[in-house]
């Protein structure tokens, strides 16, 4: 799987042996909530993170929040295409933002692939800056397995 930072442009590719499974089932459970409409804490430090997502076919975008809920602020967004049918659609929200960007809108990467911002309030919560690659990494996995079982979420 192909992973681009969209603030810098670069991409890095992984493998599923080189995130744990014990970190792929942390994610599982919450993203299957947020799927359902929930906004979840993740299960690690304080639970202070909370997770929005929304999928439509096989892709999938989700949001890193810092919470309370009441305060909340965004710190990552990842968009997950395992399908090139959903990829454009996918790539173009992801450049929705005045934020400067360095990977091109027009060009997707071929799928699957994982596409990181970081948003403004990321800044602010520098420490997380150490595992959000390897969140979304384990999130894309956790994606990748639901979205390869019968949905029973809403799309």
């Amino acid at each position: 799987m192909r992973q681009v930072s969209l603030l810098t442009g670069q991409v890095s590719r992984h493998h599923r042996d080189m995130v744990p499974d014990h970190t792929v089932a942390l994610c599982t459970e919450p993203l299957v909530a947020a799927l359902l409409g929930g906004r979840p804490a993740l299960p690690f430090a304080d639970r202070r993170w909370l997770l929005t997502a929304s999928a439509e076919g096989q892709a999938l975008l989700a949001t890193l929040w810092a919470g309370p809920w009441q305060e909340r602020a965004p710190l990552l967004t990842s968009g997950i295409a395992l399908r090139s049918r959903e990829a454009p659609a996918l790539w173009s929200r992801l450049h929705e933002t005045p934020l400067p960007l360095q990977a091109d809108p027009g060009q997707p990467p071929r799928t699957p692939w994982i596409a990181d911002r970081l948003e403004p309030a990321a800044m602010d919560h520098a420490h997380m800056l150490t595992w959000t690659t390897d969140f979304s990494r384990a999130l894309a996995w956790a994606w990748f397995a639901l979205a390869r079982r019968p949905p029973d979420y809403p799309a």
